[in-house]
């Protein structure tokens, strides 16, 4: 069993990486469905970990960085939720009723230590865009990167490191009634993340595949697997008889891109 110093630290370097989109691309380890099995492996329970990871990654399936609005920070809510709700021997539930403040709160400080940070070095490497130096833009998108998460990645361990034998005492010192409460909050945060998610993703177009699936799991004892093994061989067939059509239109799509950027009514770069 690792000493709480060199989980503290381990977490810590997990939730750097998992920031580091503007360096390491879009790997897809911030998703709970990930940070919860490495959170678990490195606090001792890697079972336990899997299972609340899923959990949360369910309540976070609808939240996205939509114009100017932030969701909630899934790292440190998934690393810390989970960590502590490992620690005090509680369940999934315990694990969202714990996640969702924590991610709100690291989000605020997040954005009031790393978007100063952000601001400057878009000036700077606006400065070199407009001198043609691709290599100092290059690096000053990297430097601003490490340093604007540099400055919030502590939150982990440390809180972590001060927090996790209080966060345990207080655990186990909640009444019944309310560690009822929050069992039954945290079963409903799932349900609500898959609903804002299937309210993005709802068109009438998809709609009846969608309950097609639902349906057939629902009343004909197919597996999940099963199902999306139908999808891929109904989208292959799909895609096959309306081949024509859809090569068409995408062809037409892509016609009134290029007429909307010759009258310069887009951004040329893109």
């Amino acid at each position: 069993m690792m000493s709480l110093g060199v989980q503290a630290v381990l977490l810590g370097i997990v939730g750097f990486l998992s920031n580091a989109e503007w360096f390491l691309g879009t790997c897809f380890i911030q998703h709970p469905i990930i940070l919860g099995p490495l959170t678990g492996l490195i606090v001792g329970d890697l079972q336990a970990g899997i299972i609340m990871g899923g959990t949360m990654e369910l309540a976070w399936a609808g939240f996205a960085s939509i114009g100017a609005y932030d969701p909630p920070d899934p790292v440190a809510g998934t690393i810390l939720g989970v960590a502590f709700a490992i620690k005090s021997g509680a369940g999934p539930e315990a694990a969202l009723s714990l996640g969702v403040p924590i991610a709100v709160i690291t989000l605020a400080i997040g954005n009031a230590l790393g978007y100063p940070v952000l601001q400057i070095f878009a000036h700077i490497c606006d400065k070199n865009a407009a001198e043609g130096n691709d290599r100092a833009l290059t690096r000053n998108c990297i430097i601003s990167g490490f340093l604007a998460w540099g400055i919030s990645s502590p939150i982990v361990p440390l809180a972590y490191y001060f927090g996790s034998d209080k966060v345990v005492e207080i655990m186990g010192g909640i009444p019944e009634f309310i560690s009822e409460g929050m069992d039954i909050a945290g079963g409903l945060l799932p349900a609500l993340g898959f609903a804002l998610l299937a309210r993005m993703i709802m068109k009438k177009e998809l709609a009846p595949f969608f309950f097609i699936g639902y349906f057939i799991v629902a009343y004909s004892g197919i597996s999940t697997t099963g199902v999306a093994l139908f999808a891929i061989l109904i989208m292959v067939l799909y895609f096959t008889m309306n081949k024509d059509r859809l090569m068409g239109a995408q062809a037409a799509d892509g016609a009134a891109v290029l007429q909307t950027k010759d009258a310069g009514g887009d951004f040329d770069e893109f």
